[in-house]
């Protein structure tokens, strides 16, 4: 066990990739997460703690059993690191839009399948097993869950979120879009623990300033 490091905090961030995302969300997302990680005020909050570091890894999700790691376990303890992380977050393919041809959001809906669901109880799962995976020890755990819709499957997210808060993990959201409910029902049905907090990311000129924020926040609201 000595030999496994340890982190200030260790953070998920889980992002949505179900089939109502389009290629704003998407951009908000992806481009939102990448600037924010070279962000100075995210540096010097991911650098300030007792050991230096922070654990961070990346998750995209969608209907039941979809979910991917596309940024495996790392740390960012300097702007090195993190240009690195940035860079492949910048690099990843978040959606694949081959299966309608390369375009954004369809003129009529398909018929509705797994691949259109929005499964956050999934995705909550999906970040606190990611987070019992971690390659780092640490006692502040952190979920971000971005997405732009309600989950639509089962029961909702109350089971897995319960769990998830019982392992001292705190949840936070981000409502990405327009769409007035989306905010609300994360308020209400996802985030919990510690600090926890609601952002709205909706517009692409300040996607990146609000992300950084979101990340300080992640850590900052942890400190006790």
């Amino acid at each position: 066990m000595a030999d496994i490091p340890e982190t200030d905090v260790n953070i998920v961030t889980a992002l949505d990739v179900s089939d109502s995302i389009g290629r704003h969300e998407e951009f908000l997302q992806q481009h939102g997460t990448a600037v924010a990680l070279t962000d100075p005020a995210f540096l010097a909050a991911a650098t300030a703690g007792p050991r230096g570091r922070i654990g961070f890894a990346v998750v995209t999700w969608a209907g039941p059993g979809q979910q991917r790691v596309v940024i495996p376990w790392t740390i960012i303890a300097g702007q090195a690191d993190a240009e690195r992380v940035a860079a492949r977050m910048r690099a990843v393919t978040l959606v694949d839009r081959t299966h309608d041809g390369g375009g954004d959001h369809e003129t009529e809906a398909p018929p509705a399948g797994p691949e259109r669901l929005t499964d956050v109880s999934d995705a909550i799962e999906a970040s606190a097993a990611l987070l019992a995976a971690a390659p780092f020890q640490s006692d502040r755990n952190v979920v971000n869950i971005c997405t732009n819709g309600i989950d639509n499957v089962d029961a909702g997210p109350g089971t897995p979120r319960a769990r998830a808060l019982a392992q001292r993990i705190t949840i936070n959201g981000v409502a990405v879009g327009e769409r007035p409910d989306v905010a609300a029902y994360l308020r209400e049905h996802v985030i919990g623990g510690s600090g926890a907090f609601v952002l709205t990311l909706s517009g692409a000129r300040h996607a990146s300033d609000l992300m950084a924020y979101k990340f300080v926040h992640d850590i900052a609201a942890l400190e006790d």
